[in-house]
């Protein structure tokens, strides 16, 4: 259980740290379509040398390949909204806003497993909805386009949230540890594929590239760790420790600002900082009574 907890805690950690490096990437002067090709590509190849590592477990079928790309199709279009949003909404931000996702978890149980919401289930929605509002004040108004990149994205991951783990608990290997290693060279080995043909749609420029390499081994890392978590914890205990999210994400952004990386996160008041971190909160406390409170 303790490998399961630090590998949650070490998702939680990485995660925002791959928010501010995609935000670099943007600062940078790249675009949303670059970043997704160029890190899935990297990605993908990382995720081809852990397959091959595991050869002598490898097991593929076609329930698996079907899972696989229930996977595949979700996280990409999550990722392509969040770069969408990230050009434009500091991460700190961003990553807080994306715990709104729980709302959408609820809705797919409700719609796909005939889930039922108690009264305790609403209160904590209508606490990430306060938060949802809270974050959109504090700081510049994020525009329209960039709201429905967000929602869209909380959609999305959602989405993934299932179909993760169905793509781990369907994996025929007794050890977690390996589980949560082939569930993510599936994922990201299947992403890598799909993104080749986008090179013919792009300028391949060798500088965005090595600019995307940072964020992608950031990302993967914490892509291992959340399915290792998930094959040790299950899903419900994985949520509770993720939901810190939100609040690292808020302490590194207020770092980064106050080293002077106007850019990545610009500078604001203390007010601001306080009230983005009384949303991160919020959503903490929604996220543990969803999680703790099952439907």
């Amino acid at each position: 259980m303790l490998t399961g907890i630090i590998c949650g805690l070490l998702t939680a950690f990485l995660q925002p740290v791959a928010y501010l490096l995609s935000r670099q990437f943007f600062v940078r002067g790249g675009r949303a379509m670059e970043l997704t090709i160029y890190s899935q590509l990297i990605m993908g190849v990382i995720s081809a040398v852990l397959l091959l590592c595991c050869w002598p477990i490898l097991s593929f079928d076609s329930a698996l390949a079907s899972r696989t790309a229930w996977s595949v199709g979700t996280i990409l279009i999550a990722q392509v909204c969040y770069f969408l949003a990230i050009r434009v909404v500091e991460a700190s931000r961003l990553s807080s806003m994306l715990g709104l996702k729980i709302i959408f978890l609820v809705l797919l149980n409700m719609l796909l497993f005939g889930e039922q919401l108690r009264l305790l289930h609403w209160l904590a929605v209508g606490m990430c909805a306060i938060a949802g509002l809270i974050m959109n004040q504090s700081g510049l108004k994020i525009s329209l386009k960039a709201l429905a990149a967000i929602i869209c994205c909380c959609f999305f991951l959602a989405a993934s949230d299932i179909a993760d783990y169905r793509l781990v608990i369907a994996i025929p290997v007794e050890n977690p540890v390996y589980r949560g290693i082939l569930a993510t060279g599936f994922c990201y080995a299947g992403l890598g594929l799909i993104s080749l043909p986008g090179l013919f749609f792009l300028r391949f420029d060798w500088q965005k590239c090595r600019s995307a390499i940072a964020y992608s081994c950031v990302w993967m890392a914490a892509m291992v760790v959340f399915y290792l978590s998930i094959g040790l914890l299950g899903t419900v205990f994985t949520s509770i420790i993720q939901s810190s999210r939100g609040l690292i994400s808020v302490i590194l952004g207020a770092l980064v600002a106050w080293l002077g990386y106007a850019g990545m996160e610009s500078r604001a008041s203390k007010a601001i900082w306080l009230s983005r971190l009384a949303a991160a909160l919020l959503i903490m406390a929604a996220v543990a009574i969803f999680t703790s409170n099952p439907l």
